[in-house]
């Protein structure tokens, strides 16, 4: 079978070719020969793909692309290819079902599908986009503490105080342990101490992922390594030597994919297929049986009608033909939190994966942890119920917001003005609203047990 060893001599024998003519011509020529090929197309009036047709098309063209244009590795500027029997023995050998965490707060992924009644396991954001560690950590700890969160993972920590870091310096990887010990302490106040923890989410070199593993913070049974394809296509040697690091130290390799739409790409189509050939190409190398695939927008929306389709038809697709544990994100309009618009985003966003049969999200609803009980709640509210009215109501939220949405980044002193910060607990406005929207969802069909 395929593996991390010939994907790094095919990296070193494979077709020569320059990046520029690589990302500008090869690879869009392609896809989009492809997605025509296969007849696949976007309606805008509906927003989740529910075709099973359409979803077997997605998967076929992207394992088509994968073959037709390989992967691109940028270190050696030359083009790793496989064969259609290689691919379809890494599928064959994949496990279906994946466990995160340990002792009694592990979480096991298993396969679901589109009306099952087994909700996604959904993993909150913790912290924020901030140098101040004391504030970093009373985000982490509201999400800690909601009953819904499976898992969490981390926003980006900015800095230590006054420390700002370099990538590829130890102040890199300093940052890196600093955010894995607040986020494994938080997992212990809360008494959860094997809770999921995600991936280091603030460095970005490879030395300072491997070092942000810690036996008091990131540990292989409480964080995955990400390994994942950088942008289109590509990967170099630091995915591979993350994923020999990975293997080395028992750590699950994080296959991520994120394409991202009117760039090189077009449409939602484009993506759709991309995503599935970023998971078969990162399965080669990886060795692992897990997928995070989601898209965006150049403008950076992670939701709304176009990102909705894309990532409910790699789901479908995936849960058909590839039958991994699969997430996708889970929140809103990037910035917008506190408001009418935040709830209704993460519920159409929630809502949509869920009846795509995703087993699993990560950011689930937003900070502070109320946004994430939101979103927890309602992949449980939706779980099981019939695929068309889940379209129907994601429909209808798509109406109340998405004219009003603004992407942006969030304030960071946001839980300082929403929350009582001697309880951690949220303010009466915060409540009232929470309780409005759970009236809203009730009335267009949704329930859970809680409420």
């Amino acid at each position: 079978m395929v593996s991390l060893w010939d994907v790094l001599e095919r990296s070193q024998t494979g077709p020569l070719m320059k990046e520029e003519e690589f990302g500008t011509e090869f690879f869009p020529t392609k896809i989009r020969e492809i997605v025509a090929e296969h007849g696949i197309k976007y309606n805008p009036e509906e927003p989740v793909m529910t075709d099973l047709s359409m979803a077997d098309e997605v998967f076929e063209a992207g394992l088509e692309l994968l073959l037709e244009v390989g992967l691109y590795n940028k270190d050696t500027k030359r083009i790793v290819k496989f064969t259609e029997e290689e691919i379809k023995e890494v599928l064959a050998t994949r496990k279906r079902e994946f466990i995160l965490g340990e002792g009694n707060d592990q979480i096991t992924l298993s396969l679901r599908g589109p009306e099952d009644k087994k909700p996604p396991k959904t993993v909150f954001p913790a912290g924020m986009v901030t140098s101040n560690t004391e504030l970093y950590k009373a985000y982490v700890l509201s999400a800690a503490m909601e009953p819904t969160a499976d898992g969490l993972v981390a926003l980006p920590l900015m800095g230590i105080g006054d420390l700002k870091p370099t990538t590829g310096t130890p102040s890199e990887t300093l940052l890196g342990l600093t955010e894995g010990l607040i986020m494994r302490e938080a997992a212990i106040r809360v008494g959860r101490p094997g809770m999921y923890l995600g991936i280091p989410m603030s460095v970005s070199s490879a030395k300072a992922v491997m070092g942000s593993f810690h036996p008091a913070g990131y540990t292989r049974y409480n964080c995955m390594c990400p390994v994942h394809i950088i942008q289109d296509m590509r990967i170099d040697y630091d995915r591979l030597n993350l994923t020999f690091f990975a293997q080395q130290n028992h750590i699950k390799p994080w296959i991520s994919s994120c394409p991202t739409m009117y760039a090189y790409i077009s449409g939602p189509e484009e993506a759709a297929v991309e995503g599935i050939a970023h998971v078969l190409g990162m399965m080669t190398y990886s060795g692992g049986s897990f997928a995070q695939a989601m898209s965006a927008t150049v403008d950076g929306r992670y939701e709304g009608r176009d990102v909705f389709w894309a990532n409910s038809a790699q789901a479908l697709a995936a849960e058909r033909k590839i039958r991994v544990p699969w997430i996708c994100y889970g929140s809103g309009v990037t910035g917008q939190l506190g408001d009418e618009v935040s709830f209704y985003s993460i519920a159409a966003t929630v809502i949509t994966n869920t009846i795509s049969g995703m087993e699993g999200m990560w950011l689930t609803g937003a900070v502070p942890g109320i946004e994430g009980r939101w979103g927890g709640e309602l992949a449980r509210a939706a779980a099981g119920i019939k695929v068309s009215d889940g379209v129907e109501i994601v429909k209808e939220l798509l109406g109340k917001y998405e004219d009003k949405a603004k992407v942006g980044m969030p304030e960071e002193d946001h839980i300082l003005k929403r929350y009582d910060m001697k309880t951690l607990k949220p303010d009466k406005e915060y409540i009232e609203l929470y309780s409005k929207m759970k009236r809203e969802l009730q009335d267009m069909g949704l329930d859970y047990e809680a409420w």
